[in-house]
């Protein structure tokens, strides 16, 4: 297994709603798009982008980025 020095892990719960990355902050497409902006291109490779459904009509997203 690799060793990672450092690994950032982000975690959402959205509702599962239709939008985009320019849509209001809060929406899930807004804050994955912001979240994976704020990983270091040069040094934390995104790994992992993951959702699953919850109870209702929620989903959620779990982003590990690291290096």
């Amino acid at each position: 297994m690799a060793a990672y020095e450092t690994v950032k892990v982000k975690a959402f719960i959205h509702n599962a709603n239709p939008g985009d990355e320019t849509g209001d902050v809060g929406t899930m497409a807004r804050d994955i798009q912001d979240h994976i902006e704020t990983l270091d291109s040069t040094a934390q490779s995104t790994l992992i982008i993951t959702h699953t459904a919850l109870r209702g009509d929620r989903v959620l997203t779990l982003i590990c980025g690291g290096t």
